[in-house]
């Protein structure tokens, strides 16, 4: 910790030790995004009509009708003619407590991912503006990220497009907080007295 409290810290100043430690943690953190991205999309589905479906409570005709033709080869159950003209698809919409679970779960771990994957960027030799572009880029898409559900549940289905920006652009910002300090620590270190090269 005292090497991370000294002003003129860099990643590849670790020792070896320290970059296997911190190298393996960022490759966790990538496989905890793409597994949340495989939960995701395996719990919510894709497209913004798994959004509406999951957090609103819309049906979805098109995926009622496929899993009608699916079913067609199993017995045969006489239903009124208006039934079998438009089979629907029963979704509830979560609940308040399920909602609750969600966020309470996300508020106590997108945070500390947050922080720790933060607190790596900010010993890269990125510029201040870009290092602030970066962890404030994050830090509002996790906000934004953890919020819309309620938004999308009680507002209106038609925010669905909040859910699914914020949760694209989070990866992004949450990619490259993990990404670049190991680059960063990897990579041969400026010779002394040089400049080291910035991004805005």
């Amino acid at each position: 910790m005292r090497q991370f409290a000294s002003g003129g810290f860099r990643l590849w100043n670790l020792s070896v030790e320290a970059k296997v430690l911190y190298s393996a943690f960022c490759v966790l953190i990538l496989c905890g995004i793409v597994s949340s991205a495989l939960y995701y999309s395996d719990l919510v589905g894709s497209g913004l009509g798994g959004v509406r479906r999951y957090y609103g409570g819309e049906s979805d005709d098109a995926a009622s009708a496929a899993g009608a033709e699916a079913g067609a080869a199993g017995p045969k159950i006489d239903m009124p003619p208006e039934v079998e003209a438009r089979p629907q698809k029963i979704v509830v919409a979560v609940t308040y407590r399920k909602l609750l679970e969600v966020t309470h779960f996300h508020l106590f771990t997108m945070p500390v991912v947050l922080l720790i994957v933060g607190h790596l960027f900010f010993a890269t030799a990125l510029s201040p503006r870009a290092k602030l572009g970066w962890v404030g880029t994050a830090s509002a898409t996790v906000f934004l990220h953890i919020g819309t559900p309620w938004l999308v549940r009680y507002v209106s289905p038609g925010l669905a497009f909040l859910h699914a920006f914020s949760g694209a652009a989070m990866t992004l910002a949450m990619g490259v907080l993990t990404v670049y300090p190991v680059f960063a620590m990897w990579r041969k270190a400026p010779a002394r007295g040089s400049v080291v090269p910035t991004a805005d």
